[in-house]
């Protein structure tokens, strides 16, 4: 679908089941965007492959004209949950997102490789994910190749804990 009035929706798959919708969506004529990802965390096997994961899990993105196309088969549509929605309306993804997604992808591979934020002690940093999401902290140091090591406020008094180097954000 060339259509220009097509716009981008998020669709929320069943775990692990991202390709299975994405073949089944193609196969009813929509147009679907999986960003995939090297994920540099995970150790070789024995065989020295390198795993290769959704970028983002359990979601895919589907490229329609809701006025024009019928989008109501989308949900029983083998792998998929439902179209992500913010109560009853559908949410739509800007096309300047796909592009900048896009945009990152490696040109031999069509890979997207994450890299951890460029951090020097002292950078403040926000954690999106794990258990201490949501909290702010101040960067110290790396370690390792994998964590990194923050100072923060937790239960009146200040402490460092480890994160992931791909869980926190800068926040100024």
């Amino acid at each position: 679908m060339q259509n220009n009035d097509a716009e981008w929706f998020a669709v929320f798959t069943k775990p692990r089941q991202e390709h299975i919708a994405k073949v089944h969506l193609e196969r009813q004529g929509f147009e679907c965007f999986l960003p995939m990802a090297v994920n540099p965390y995970q150790r070789r096997s024995r065989r020295r492959q390198v795993r290769i994961e959704s970028l983002f899990p359990r979601y895919l993105f589907l490229k329609a004209n809701a006025n024009q196309q019928s989008l109501g088969p989308v949900r029983s549509t083998r792998g998929v949950c439902n179209l992500v929605r913010f109560g009853k309306q559908l949410i739509t993804v800007p096309a300047d997102v796909i592009r900048s997604i896009r945009a990152r992808m490696q040109p031999n591979s069509g890979l997207i490789q994450i890299e951890p934020v460029d951090l020097e002690p002292g950078d403040r940093v926000r954690v999106f994910d794990g258990p201490f999401a949501g909290l702010d902290g101040v960067f110290q140091s790396r370690n390792g190749e994998h964590r990194a090591v923050l100072l923060m406020k937790l239960l009146g008094r200040e402490t460092t804990v480890e994160v992931d180097n791909l869980l926190m954000q800068r926040t100024g």
